[in-house]
């Protein structure tokens, strides 16, 4: 039993050499580049992005996993959630709109510190600085909600492993975790052949769009079909046989539109060619949604299995429409203010803050390169083990693509054991 025990401590202590070893590889990320250092676009290397704009990308994903919760029909509760890796804070502040309390957890106390300031929502936003490999700092049951996303696969088994059971352990009954986890490496063979699905420049992904023919009121399933005029205010033409397929979309949004209810409703392909400068009207047939209520519909252009133009900054349309049963209003629904940080307009109205407002915290390129981010997978058998094993349920599983075409990678979506009711 003795030789056991020594054998466990040494285990220990290799993981937390290997933890502080990870721990100062982000610090030197934080000091270098942090912002790409969190999302690494090529584009956006050196200090390139806009702090708006970066935490737009957040607002996005989460309202996108949201909108997926939702979809599947499972209930999540408002109360505590955690972001586990949460870097500067990127996911960590589009939680709060949607949570009383919101905790961002990270090894890095560079990446932290820089969190901390640009924090838009201190009275429900708090950042924990965690070095050891498991969650000790925090109580059984303490997170209704878990997320984590490109932060696992920066990690060896081992720890990530050990950070699943512990997000089992503090995840409160029923609570839901939702995290992205890469299984294994392709075999070449079955590796993709180049495709014409390429992503543009940057500075390409600028469209001015205007919609007509949307009423104020509709009714409930109800169809209308828009005008919608795109205009290419980019310097590049859009070349659909050379990057890939481009339309004109709409979401469905709660009436504050913070909340995505539906991500994906019309579609209408755009010309093959685009050129610079100009203008092409297509119609777009929507579809409202099944409750009567007031809705924010978002019109916008993708970039098909790419992005969305306003990923990019692109400014998107927002009209204010009413759903009511035998309630069809020929006004035109009413435009909501749209910006480069269009996704951010009511939020921002809600917490008197603004992201557009921050300085990039920019690049210090004399600060040594920390080297390639290393990558590694868990396979799906072994987490769906790991979870059964805390009498948890795998909800839903998905493929997912943010670790390139090398790697097979998931989204999982868990609910932890026990009834929600308090």
């Amino acid at each position: 039993m003795q030789v056991g025990t020594s054998g466990d401590s040494l285990r220990v202590d290799c993981m937390s050499d290997v933890l502080k070893t990870i721990k100062d590889y982000w610090d030197r990320h934080a000091q270098r580049d942090p912002l790409w250092a969190v999302l690494s676009d090529t584009a956006k290397r050196e200090g390139k992005w806009d702090v708006a704009r970066f935490f737009q990308t957040g607002k996005t994903e989460i309202e996108s996993l949201l909108y997926e919760l939702d979809a599947q029909q499972f209930t999540l509760r408002p109360g505590s959630a955690m972001d586990f890796g949460c870097g500067v804070g990127r996911l960590t502040q589009a939680l709060a709109p949607h949570f009383d309390r919101v905790v961002g957890v990270d090894v890095s106390p560079n990446m932290l510190d820089l969190a901390a300031r640009l924090n838009q929502y201190a009275d429900a936003v708090s950042y924990i600085c965690n070095q050891a490999t498991d969650l000790r700092i925090f109580d059984e049951r303490s997170f209704d909600f878990i997320v984590s996303n490109i932060v696992l696969q920066h990690l060896p088994p081992e720890i990530s492993c050990s950070y699943l059971h512990e997000f089992f352990r503090v995840l409160a009954p029923a609570g839901i975790v939702v995290f992205q986890l890469p299984s294994h490496r392709k075999r070449l063979q079955n590796r993709p052949l180049e495709s014409n699905t390429n992503p543009m420049p940057d500075l390409a992904y600028s469209a001015s769009i205007a919609v007509t023919g949307m009423p104020r009121g509709i009714e409930p399933l109800g169809q209308v079909t828009l005008q919608v005029k795109v205009t290419n205010i980019s310097s590049f033409d859009w070349y659909q046989r050379e990057y890939g397929v481009m339309s004109v979309g709409d979401h469905w949004l709660d009436a504050a539109g913070l909340r995505m209810l539906a991500r994906d409703d019309g579609r209408t392909r755009l010309p093959e060619t685009l050129r610079a400068g100009e203008s092409s009207s297509v119609a777009l047939t929507i579809r409202a949604p099944s409750n009567p209520g007031e809705y924010q519909l978002e019109v916008d252009v993708a970039h098909e299995g790419v992005l969305w133009f306003q990923d990019r900054g692109s400014e998107v349309v927002r009209l204010a429409v009413c759903v009511a049963p035998n309630e069809i209003d020929t006004a035109l629904a009413s435009s909501i203010p749209s910006s480069v940080d269009a996704r951010t307009h009511s939020a921002e109205a809600l917490n008197g803050g603004s992201f557009q407002a921050l300085a990039s915290p920019g690049a210090k390129l004399d600060v040594d390169d920390p080297g390639e981010f290393p990558m590694h997978g868990v396979p799906l058998h072994a987490v769906a083990g790991l979870i059964a094993e805390h009498g948890a349920t795998l909800l839903h599983v998905e493929n997912d693509r943010s670790c390139g075409e090398e790697w097979v990678s998931y989204r999982y979506f868990a609910r932890a054991a026990g009834s929600a009711a308090c």
